[in-house]
């Protein structure tokens, strides 16, 4: 193998749009990074998938819910990133997802976004904020846990 073939990517690896979104719809939780003056924020966050898009639960104090204030408005990007461990005895399919955040303000939609969270059962307190993230730009992989014929060892 040549270091031309090592450093590519294996294609298969790779998870297509669909399956990212699949796992966006069923990971309960994710990191949300944010840049607040040049920092990083990241925090961990409760998600639900509403509209077609995936929504970051924030409680108002979070550092995270201060910091968006400065990338709301310009609409600057944030990350959300996820791992689901459903088959975790022999890979993880991680997702991030880049977006411009939107705030859900609307009543009926902010009801919605509740509900969903509460069937998950997330802890949604009454100064919980709803992030969606619009149209986003979706990379994912599976990481494999183990080689393949590996035996684990009984000890």
């Amino acid at each position: 193998m040549d270091e031309r073939e090592r450093s590519e990517p294996d294609h298969r690896a790779r998870l297509s749009e669909q399956e990212c979104r699949e796992v966006l719809a069923r990971t309960p939780a994710a990191r949300l990074a944010v840049t607040r003056r040049g920092l990083p924020r990241i925090e961990l966050v409760g998600l639900v998938h509403f509209d077609g898009e995936p929504v970051a639960l924030l409680p108002e104090y979070s550092p995270v819910a201060r910091a968006l204030s400065e990338v709301i408005s310009p609409r600057r990007l944030v990350a959300l990133q996820t791992d689901d461990l459903s088959d975790s005895r022999h890979e993880v399919h991680s997702v991030t997802a880049v977006a411009r955040p939107r705030w859900i303000v609307g009543f009926d939609d902010v009801r919605e976004c509740r509900r969903i969270a509460e069937a998950r059962g997330l802890d949604v307190r009454s100064d919980t904020w709803f992030l969606a993230m619009t149209h986003p730009m979706l990379v994912g992989r599976r990481v494999p846990l183990r080689s393949p014929g590996h035996m684990p060892q009984n000890r």
